[in-house]
């Protein structure tokens, strides 16, 4: 689809500008048309600023907005209300000036003949692949309002899934900043105000001591030029994530590697993976098309990847276990778990328990965080410590030999 820049004029003569996203630029005038609007000026959008006009969206509709948006839907297809009545209806309820003027420009596009999943289709960023898939298998089939529910129940899924991923990260992030930032606070302000009274003293000091000290010293001198390494780093590392895709799967595969972190991103991808699959399937979508739209919403490279080399074996004749087996990224109990499924016939079942169980995985990790990542502190805390007290605990006893002697 294109974006276009109309400047159009209503009954009153005030002008008007809108953006519109159709196939081609004919299709703008039966639009402004149902809309009561006069188009004076209209202008091709470039690539760019259509990716920046879609990003303003997503950022100012919230997922709840959304799931919200369809549940209201299919009551509105299962009560008889036209469609479009039903979107007028909805954008005028709605508090959210981005919402109502998507929802409002999805009504326009339906009366001028578009389909709903057509219409759905230009905001495929907002609303997902998915959902565009279930309206448009919906309409084909004569359960609309089903497949909207089913839309709405996946999306409040999902979010579900990513709340408690995000609830079970913020802990150990936490924990490890304020670990991080006590190590460098006795480095910077404590240490060097004990190894001064050493100095003072001329105790003489063992080769630990001296190592915290020049520790200390050039943590000191060069704190600003670490802090703004650090900085230009993360900085470095999302640029080249967003420009390389190699890079992006190495950084991804590193951080499924991670302790406890990774642990929790698996589980996620897990859950996340099964739920859509098993939603596609339920729906009648065929699993070389279901993967091909999973793989296009996955957002973790490692994953990705793995799926789309799926899909190709598929592709070739291999079983969907099989495929999933040689790519060593997913658990063996989803690979027996799908295989079962795929003998028996009852592959949607097959992955609603595997969904249902890496979710409990992921809300039981939320829960019991602390306790994984204690051990992991005590370790970090105790081996900085350790080295604190041997390198201070020998002039400490120099200084008071030295002052008994006195």
């Amino acid at each position: 689809m294109e974006l276009f820049l109309v400047e159009a004029l209503d009954r009153l003569g005030k002008k008007h500008r809108k953006l519109l996203q159709v196939d081609t630029e004919r299709d703008i005038f039966p639009i402004l048309e149902y809309s009561g609007l006069t188009p004076i000026k209209i202008k091709k959008v470039p690539k760019f600023f259509r990716l920046f006009d879609i990003k303003r969206f997503l950022y100012r509709i919230r997922k709840q907005e959304i799931i919200e948006v369809l549940e209201n839907l299919h009551l509105i297809v299962k009560s008889g209300i036209p469609v479009i009545n039903g979107l007028r209806d909805l954008a005028e309820d709605t508090d959210n000036p981005a919402l109502k003027e998507v929802l409002t420009d999805i009504s326009f596009k339906v009366q001028a003949g578009y389909t709903l999943s057509k219409a759905f289709e230009s905001y495929q960023q907002i609303f997902s692949p998915v959902v565009v898939s279930l309206i448009k298998i919906g309409e084909e089939t004569g359960s609309l309002d089903k497949t909207l529910k089913d839309a709405s129940e996946h999306l409040r899924r999902i979010e579900d899934i990513k709340a408690k991923t995000k609830q079970a990260l913020i802990y150990p992030t936490f924990a490890f900043i304020s670990v991080f930032g006590a190590l460098i606070f006795w480095l910077v302000y404590v240490l060097p105000k004990i190894i001064d009274a050493f100095k003072d003293f001329n105790v003489e000091l063992p080769a630990t001591t001296v190592f915290i000290m020049y520790m200390s010293h050039y943590t000191r001198k060069y704190f600003i030029f670490i802090l703004i390494f650090v900085i230009l780093g993360v900085v470095l590392v999302k640029i080249l994530r967003s420009r390389s895709e190699k890079f992006r799967y190495e950084t991804d595969r590193l951080f499924l590697k991670m302790p406890v972190f990774g642990i929790i991103l698996t589980n996620f991808n897990y859950a996340f993976f099964a739920e859509y699959i098993r939603l596609m399937i339920v729906s009648g979508v065929p699993l070389y098309q279901a993967l091909n739209i999973m793989e296009s919403a996955t957002k973790n490279m490692v994953f990705k990847r793995a799926i789309s080399n799926t899909r190709k074996k598929i592709e070739q004749g291999k079983f969907f276990s099989e495929s999933l087996k040689e790519e060593n990224v997913f658990s063996p109990l989803i690979i027996r778990m799908i295989s079962i499924g795929e003998q028996s016939g009852h592959l949607d079942e097959q992955l609603k328990y595997i969904s249902d169980y890496y979710y409990d995985k992921v809300d039981y990790l939320s829960q019991n965080i602390a306790k994984m990542i204690e051990p992991i502190i005590i370790g970090i805390v105790g081996g900085f410590m350790l080295i604190i007290m041997l390198g201070l605990i020998g002039p400490i006893y120099d200084l008071i030999t030295q002052v008994s002697k006195l």
